[in-house]
């Protein structure tokens, strides 16, 4: 049979159209208009993206191309987040394409990653658990985010729920479709070159157990959410690692185009000022106190969100506390599409749920109160939420983000840190001397004063060591403390070995500078290092400990003095 002449292209055609059609008949609904919502007066809301990454990390823009990307998108201020130890200068805040751009890093945990915003360049790595990189933070004055805190993907899920994180983000965009089933993703990459935010927008669902965890924690004490974009622009092939190195990738999903799917929205006492050195600290500022909700843009935009909690002792707003042994009530409007519901959140359970703005009497007891907005017709199962807003803490106080630790111990017995010997690896040095002992110390327990040199290079398994011997085990004792003091900041290890058939260690860091501390560290906390078999270190069977420094918190290279004295084992 002879097909005539055109016939090809005619068929061609039609499964063009066809596609066409296939491909309107699953698109996603355009994001609503939602007007915008006056502020308080003297307020001002600005809109911006948190958690971002460019090619000085696995992200595939430069900072200029990012920050012009964001003022396409209508913000106003971008925080990134490369992947590093801290050790690497942050760039000044600085205006970029009329984007206020914020420097910030994503530092690995044992426990997850942990973006550390408002932070100086450290004097060490900041690595190890999640415990210790907190407490590094806090101590430069930073505070920090824990990321992705709900992934699928166990290498980047936030596992500390017991740590004094400052905030976590309640929703990530990477998180989200890695849960997504083929068909879903499928939808999403057809129909992204036509409407990429509200596509993007479309695979997002309540992640339940997350906002249970930040429910939980704000009970407790003060807790942000933020809303990760956790842009790359980097759809990549053959990722095996995190952060991932593949160089085989596509620039999806774009960086306008995350922007465009979600914000989070700061509210502020005062216009930003156009000078960045000024303005950074004020929107950082009012990130760390909370006053933040966040918007799904791909849905409805631009939103807006006036909620506060009112009693005799006065007026908190969003992130704030509220000292009250008296009734209050509770205000909250906002711009939304006709038929949004309003949800109060009352410690993680939901208290009245209405359509529009709400004015409510706070039954009695304190509480930390939050708000979630949802459409008629939202993505999702179930249903994510529009807009999140971050709690108002009613009468539960401002608690410290750390407790103090336990009642002093009953008896202490001293170590035999005059018999201690240095250890070190393959071009490492380690050497001990003991000095006069301070005025005031026992006598017999001279301090030791130990030096360290890695070798230079790149980092691959150097250490120096300090091996104090243990007899008959420290079955009896719960804790080791010691006085200490070091040349510089740092951070080191102590670690107990055991041999159980072939040595294996557990271990513990600890912080120290040229103020003379004491550290108390509980052996039950000693996590294991590397693949032993057993979680917790067999007491009874501890023959040395140990102090270390390697390349988890000193750079190749690194040379120190550390001090160390009145070395016990205590119960």
């Amino acid at each position: 049979m002879r097909v005539r002449k055109g016939t090809g292209l005619k068929v061609f055609g039609a499964l063009v159209v066809i596609a066409a059609i296939g491909v309107i008949a699953i698109l996603p609904p355009a994001a609503l208009d939602t007007g915008a919502l006056t502020p308080e007066p003297g307020g001002t809301i600005v809109r911006g993206a948190y958690h971002i990454h460019s090619v000085r990390s696995d992200g595939s823009g430069t900072v200029e191309s990012i920050a012009a990307a964001a003022s396409r998108a209508g913000l106003q201020f971008i925080i990134l987040t490369d992947h590093g130890d801290g050790t690497r200068p942050p760039d000044p805040p600085s205006y970029r394409s009329g984007v206020l751009t914020i420097d910030a890093v994503e530092l690995n945990t044992t426990s997850g990653h942990y973006a550390a915003l408002g932070l100086p360049a450290t004097p060490y790595p900041f690595a190890g658990t999640a415990a210790d990189v907190i407490e590094d933070v806090h101590r430069l004055g930073g505070f920090g985010i824990a990321a992705h805190p709900g992934s699928p993907r166990p290498s980047l899920a936030w596992l500390a729920w017991d740590a004094g994180f400052d905030g976590l983000e309640w929703i990530n965009a990477d998180s989200e479709w890695r849960d997504e089933e083929w068909w879903p993703l499928a939808r999403t990459l057809l129909t992204y070159p036509v409407r990429a935010p509200a596509s993007i927008a479309a695979v997002l669902d309540r992640p339940d157990g997350v906002l249970s965890k930040w429910d939980n924690a704000t009970q407790q004490r003060r807790v942000i959410a933020l809303a990760g974009a956790d842009a790359h622009a980097r759809l990549a092939f053959r990722a095996r690692t995190d952060p991932d190195v593949s160089s085989i990738h596509v620039p999806l999903p774009g960086y306008e185009w995350s922007f465009r799917a979600f914000s989070n929205h700061v509210v502020l006492d005062g216009p930003l000022t156009g000078h960045a050195l000024i303005d950074a600290p004020h929107l950082l500022d009012a990130i760390r106190q909370g006053r933040v909700f966040t918007v799904i843009d791909g849905l409805a935009t631009p939103g807006g969100l006036d909620f506060s909690i009112s009693s005799v002792q006065g007026v908190a707003r969003m992130g704030e506390p509220l000292t009250t042994e008296g009734p209050g009530t509770l205000r909250a409007r906002m711009a939304a599409p006709p038929g949004t519901t309003l949800v109060v959140i009352r410690n993680g359970t939901r208290l009245t749920t209405t359509q529009g703005d709400v004015e409510l009497s706070l039954p009695p007891g304190p509480a930390a109160y939050r708000l979630e907005a949802y459409l008629p017709s939202g993505p999702g199962t179930p249903s994510v939420p529009w807009m999140v807003s971050n709690p108002i803490y009613v009468g539960l106080g401002d608690p410290s983000l750390l407790s103090i630790g336990d009642a002093a111990p009953l008896s202490r017995i001293p170590a035999r840190l005059t018999e201690a010997a240095p250890e070190f690896g393959r071009g490492d040095a380690s050497a001990v001397a003991f000095s006069e002992p301070r005025p005031g110390t026992r006598a017999g327990e001279p301090p030791a004063v130990w030096t360290f040199a890695l070798s230079a290079g790149t980092a691959r398994g150097q250490f120096a060591a300090l091996q104090i011997p243990i007899t008959g085990g420290l079955a009896p004792f719960d804790r080791v403390r010691f006085t200490v003091v070091s040349d510089r900041p740092m951070r080191a290890w102590a670690q107990l070995r055991a041999t159980v058939g072939t040595p294996e260690r557990w271990g513990r860091t600890f912080y120290t500078d040229e103020e003379e501390r004491i550290v108390d560290l509980r052996l039950e906390d000693f996590q294991p290092i590397g693949g032993n078999a057993a979680a917790k270190p067999p007491l009874d069977k501890v023959d040395s400990l140990l102090f270390v420094v390697d390349t988890l918190n000193t750079l190749p290279g690194g040379t120190g003095t550390i001090t160390i004295s009145q070395v016990a084992f205590v119960r």
